[in-house]
């Protein structure tokens, strides 16, 4: 067999020819070299996967989505059928997938030409599409999102044909779409009965005409007397009534004015007399019968008889009246005396003993004219304390003072319920623990004065030894340094260490005394000074000098007493302010007594010198409890 070649453009099936050959074992061509050559591009489908030439359009691809293709050669010159579109299972996507000229046509199950995926919302219902106009059923007809929406009213009118609804009231309604239905004619106005309103409510053309509500009479509701029906007329939508007679207020002129079937009956008005007021009645439209009362002879009762303006003239006193007495005959005791016809009393007659009263008669008629005594003073608390009782005797009718009464006063430490309340010298302590502060110029114009302050101080603090109480002793000005220095130790100590320092004390200090400067650091919070103010305890701050008030550092009375208005040391609360207490020459009293919250008992003259006067000062400042 021999092998020949051909060229691929002109004869293809050459090409099919010695593919076969190929696998033929018993040919050779060994001798003969086979050239492959790509045709020109031709139309094209592929078929069960294989690639069909065809010599003319082939229409069937050419439907839907389906196209032809061209061939082409890929790089081992296998024939490709490019561009080739076949056909492919219906989908909802708005293209002919099948190619049979139907688009969509398996997702349009009502027949309405509306797809699920064109916006069809209820495939299975021909009147849902979003081309379809909304109907009143509770559907959304035409799938935008809304049920019945923009359904327009339609007119109604249900109250007869022959109304002319351009004049008269009556109106036209609507039915309206209401959850899927439509409702009744609403707001319709149809004819009803012509009632009396002003309105023609028949729609007649006639207003107020033979209204319903009419009676048959009216105004009064009755006929007896003068009273008269009257009937009733609809004047410009409002009922008048027309020849009523109406009951009125009855008058005494023989009529039955108020219609109850009486004439003249229960009437009364005013009448007098020179004795007075009364009242008349009618009687068949007279007046008649005058209650007023008529004068008389003038007896003693009380009653101006004969109407003259004056009662009982010439009576001492109404004829059987009595009244108790004590003169005359009668001795002792209480009598009687009874008035005559002729307004006179009668003699005191005896009637009976009563108790002795502090009046100067023998009461209880035992021979003894007053001469008895009764208790008197604080009766709620007698008995209680020192409280008690005293006695007053009535002599000639006048009680005599009260003697031997003790009534409550003031606690004080002696022992006693002076106050008589239970308690025996209570609340006679106002602080239970205290840090007393003696700050003392010590500067050389005190000393004909420091040695009997220094001894007036230690006989006010030797009385609270065994207490809590603390006390710290600051000089101002020290000999050298700053302006004022702390002497005990520690700052606030007790009895002895203070008693022992404050006897050391001497008159070596400066010339010039920083009084204000002292006083601010005493009773500032910043606690200059080293005291260490203890916090259950109530700070007092004693300042003795003989000079007038002055400072180092430019303080004043106004910025001192800016500082003691507020304590902010030791136990103070808000609001409180600290004890501070000033003995100094009265002539300087006037730059203090801002700082001392002006309380004159706060500043307590320097003079005179005298040490027993010195500690009953500083008793009165401050003692401790009663003992």
């Amino acid at each position: 067999m021999q092998c020949h070649t051909h060229n691929y453009r002109t004869t293809s099936y050459c090409y099919i020819i010695s593919l076969a050959l190929a696998v033929i074992s018993a040919c050779s061509c060994d001798d003969v070299a086979i050239s492959k050559t790509c045709p020109l591009p031709r139309a094209c489908i592929i078929v069960d996967g294989e690639v069909k030439t065809i010599n003319a359009k082939w229409k069937k691809h050419d439907v839907g989505q389906c196209r032809q293709g061209f061939t082409r050669c890929n790089d081992d010159l296998e024939l490709q059928c490019d561009q080739f579109v076949g056909t492919s299972s219906e989908t909802c996507d708005g293209i002919d997938n099948n190619c049979d000229g139907v688009i969509d046509e398996d997702f349009d199950a009502d027949g309405d030409t509306y797809t699920t995926c064109a916006g069809d919302c209820d495939d299975d219902e021909i009147s849902v599409h979003p081309n379809h106009r909304e109907l009143c059923d509770g559907v959304d007809n035409d799938c935008d999102g809304v049920v019945d929406e923009e359904i327009r009213a339609i007119p109604c009118f249900t109250g007869g044909s022959d109304i002319d609804l351009d004049v008269t009231p009556c109106k036209k309604g609507a039915y309206t779409c209401q959850q899927g239905r439509w409702t009744v004619c609403e707001g319709e106005v149809i004819p009803t009965e012509e009632i009396c309103d002003g309105v023609d409510n028949d729609c007649n053309g006639t207003i107020d005409e033979r209204t319903v509500d009419a009676n048959d009479h009216c105004g009064a509701q009755t006929e007896l007397g003068s009273c008269k029906y009257g009937r009733e007329i609809c004047i410009d939508g409002e009922f008048i009534c027309y020849g009523s007679v109406l009951p009125t207020t009855e008058a005494c002129d023989g009529y039955d004015n108020d219609c109850d079937g009486d004439t003249d009956e229960e009437l009364y008005r005013p009448c007098s007399s020179v004795c007075g007021q009364g009242f008349e009645t009618c009687g068949d439209g007279v007046w008649e019968d005058c209650s007023a009362a008529q004068p008389s002879i003038e007896i003693c009762d009380e009653i101006d008889n004969d109407c003259d303006g004056d009662t009982d003239e010439g009576c001492n006193c109404v004829q059987g009246q009595t009244t108790t007495c004590q003169s005359g005959a009668l001795m002792c005791g209480v009598g009687i005396s009874v008035c005559d016809a002729q307004g006179v009393w009668g003699p005191c007659t005896f009637l009976a003993p009563e108790p002795e009263i502090c009046d100067n008669w023998d009461n209880d008629c035992d021979g003894t004219i007053d001469g008895f005594s009764q208790t008197c003073g604080d009766p709620t608390r007698a008995g209680t304390g020192a409280c008690q009782l005293g006695t007053s005797t009535c002599t000639a009718g006048m009680w005599t003072a009260c003697a031997g009464a003790i009534n409550p006063e003031p606690e004080i430490c002696d022992g006693l319920d002076n106050d008589c309340d239970g308690l025996i010298d209570e609340d006679l302590n106002p602080h239970n623990k205290v840090d007393m502060v003696f700050a003392i110029d010590t500067s050389g114009s005190m000393c004909g004065v420091i040695g009997a302050v220094a001894q007036g101080i230690a006989g006010y603090v030797s009385t609270f030894s065994g207490t809590d109480h603390r006390f710290a002793l600051v000089e101002f000005p020290p000999s050298s340094g700053g302006p004022y220095r702390t002497l005990t130790v520690p700052a606030l100590a007790d009895v002895t260490a203070f008693s022992n320092t404050i006897s050391a004390l001497g008159c070596v200090g400066g010339g010039h005394e920083p009084s204000y400067d002292v006083m601010a650091a005493l009773a500032g919070s910043s606690d200059l000074v080293g005291i260490g103010w203890r916090s259950d305890a109530y700070p007092y701050i004693v300042l003795i000098t003989d000079e007038p008030a002055q400072s180092w550092t430019g303080m004043n009375e106004m910025s001192v007493t800016a500082i003691t208005q507020n304590c902010q040391i030791g136990s103070c609360q808000p609001g409180d302010h600290p004890e501070i207490y000033l003995i100094t020459p009265a002539v300087y009293w006037p730059a203090w007594d801002d700082v001392v919250f002006q309380e004159s008992d706060r500043l307590v003259d320097l003079r005179p010198i005298n040490a027993a006067r010195y500690t009953s000062v500083l008793n009165q400042i401050f003692e401790d409890v009663c003992r």
